[in-house]
């Protein structure tokens, strides 16, 4: 996994310093865009607008112990009784951006999720479980660093998010594992940096970010704090289309504290509603197409479609193992 990432890395760096390009970064190309993915990857320059909206799928299969593969029924020793097997998480995220100034971007978003688990528990008993609600609102603000006249840009992203989202879902009278609740409960500050680059027919970035928990919430439990790191490079096939391919890489603590809701004997009952068993280091690899309407009835629109698998992933006590993420979206900017 490391050989690629340096593969990959050194073909980006290979590219920009061999293929010039005239002029400053811009948008207006298929591949002026990072991977539908990565969030907070351009900006606008001022009086400009962009909605978007994205549905992501995300599918996790099986088990991990730390980064061994375990059997679910192998985890149903003394006071486990129910384990989880399979959860799809889907995602309708609401974007809008919009330039203040050729320095300020601001940018707001808010996430729709649908949650299913699927567990099993003694003599081959099943149980499913559902979650569905708004999702934790996020507010940032992109602040051009420095622009170059050789294709290439930075920004700062300054972001938080409020809790907006529930963090007492229940499934009957029980309350549902942390991965089934829709928010945070905290305050949460999202930092990064883009470095961002074109030549005449390619594209490349690189994010470094994370999420930084504030306080404790309500039900006093803290999410663990997140490192993510992503670098992408696209190819323009033609002027409307392009295709990309990303590595990302994140890392995320266990809880701090534990849900009230939670009786000890819950707690017990199932790695989903142990704080120990939340957070994991994860690496994938993701391929994408990105299309852009450059004239016509649909100019400034654009439609992208990208594909994740892991490489890698080491969790937290015994959790579900990531299989595939999708992600589409549409953007219009004017």
């Amino acid at each position: 996994m490391k050989n690629l990432s340096l593969i990959f890395a050194s073909l980006i760096i290979n590219v920009s310093v061999s293929t010039a390009h005239e002029g400053p970064w811009t948008a207006a190309r298929p591949d002026g865009h990072a991977p539908i993915s990565v969030m907070g990857d351009h900006m606008h320059a001022m009086g400009e607008w962009m909605i978007s909206y994205r549905y992501m799928t995300m599918d996790m299969k099986g088990l991990l112990k730390g980064s061994e593969s375990v059997t679910a029924t192998s985890q149903l020793t003394g006071m486990t009784s129910m384990v989880p097997t399979e959860m799809t998480m889907d995602m309708h995220m609401f974007g809008t951006m919009h330039a203040i100034s050729d320095k300020w971007t601001l940018v707001g978003m808010l996430n729709y999720l649908e949650n299913e688990m699927n567990m099993i528990m003694p003599m081959n008993m099943t149980m499913n479980t559902k979650s569905s609600g708004i999702g934790d609102l996020k507010l940032a603000g992109l602040y051009d660093i420095a622009s170059w006249e050789d294709g290439r840009r930075a920004h700062l992203n300054l972001g938080i998010s409020l809790p907006t989202g529930s963090i007492d879902e229940k499934s009957g009278n029980n309350i549902l594992g942390y991965g089934m609740q829709l928010g945070s409960g905290t305050l949460d500050f999202h930092p990064a940096i883009t470095y961002l680059g074109q030549t005449e027919n390619y594209s490349y970035g690189v994010q470094l970010g994370g999420i930084i928990r504030i306080g404790e919430n309500d039900q006093d439990y803290t999410l663990g704090n997140k490192f993510e790191a992503a670098l992408w490079g696209a190819r323009k096939i033609t002027d409307f289309l392009s295709a990309s391919a990303k590595f990302n890489y994140s890392s995320q603590k266990e809880i701090d504290g534990a849900h009230k809701g939670l009786t000890t004997m819950q707690k017990n009952m199932s790695p989903s509603n142990q704080a120990t068993s939340q957070g994991r280091d994860l690496t994938t690899f993701g391929i994408g197409l990105n299309y852009y309407f450059q004239d016509g009835g649909l100019k400034g629109h654009r439609l992208a479609a990208e594909w994740e698998t892991p490489l890698d992933q080491k969790v937290n006590g015994v959790q579900l193992e990531l299989d595939s993420t999708w992600t589409f979206g549409w953007q219009y900017a004017w």
